[in-house]
């Protein structure tokens, strides 16, 4: 079996997405409530194995000595689940708000004080839903310095971490789509 390097994984996630049409063209309104010419449409694309194993080697890979892998429910969550599972890392699930009933936790899994953690979230804009993420790790002990995304609209995400101290770096950009 050959091993890819991270070029060669790099071209294949291109590839697989651009089959799938993950970059549609047309008039959508974002979460933040912007309109854009363009949606990323990932959920999809994260549900098909060939992907996530993609993802997973990617991130993986570049993650380094991390103790947990974490995602923001829900896109992140299955690629988490595959980055963990790949890596051998444990998992934390970050809900959107603390739920109201149970243990009220906004982190499931086993998350230590002093644990260093690789956030990943399937598309950044500004990257504010990734950053409430990692605070939320970072408020329960969790040290993050790299978050991972697959798909950067690069509208800001990247420099938004770097102000942070968070090393944030995507898988792939958007322009990544304009020439495949």
């Amino acid at each position: 079996m050959q091993v890819k390097n991270t070029e060669e994984l790099r071209r294949e996630l291109i590839e697989l997405l651009s089959e799938m049409d993950v970059v549609q063209r047309g008039k959508f309104i974002l979460s933040s409530g912007r309109e854009s010419d363009y949606y990323v449409d990932i959920k999809r694309a994260i549900t098909d194995p060939a992907v996530l194993d993609v993802i997973a080697r990617l991130i993986a890979d570049e993650a380094g000595e991390v103790d947990r892998i974490a995602g923001p429910a829900l896109g992140a969550v299955p690629i988490a689940t595959a980055v963990s599972l790949y890596s051998r890392k444990p998992l934390l699930m970050i809900r959107k708000e603390k739920k109201g009933y149970g243990t009220s936790k906004l982190i499931e899994g086993d998350l230590q004080k002093g644990d260093r953690v690789a956030v990943v979230e399937d598309v950044t804009t500004t990257g504010g839903s990734l950053l409430k993420a990692v605070r939320a790790i970072q408020e329960n002990g969790g040290i993050v310095e790299k978050a991972f995304v697959v798909v950067d609209r690069e509208e800001g995400a990247v420099d938004k971490f770097k102000r942070e101290g968070i090393t944030l770096i995507p898988l792939l950009s958007v322009s990544d789509f304009n020439h495949s």
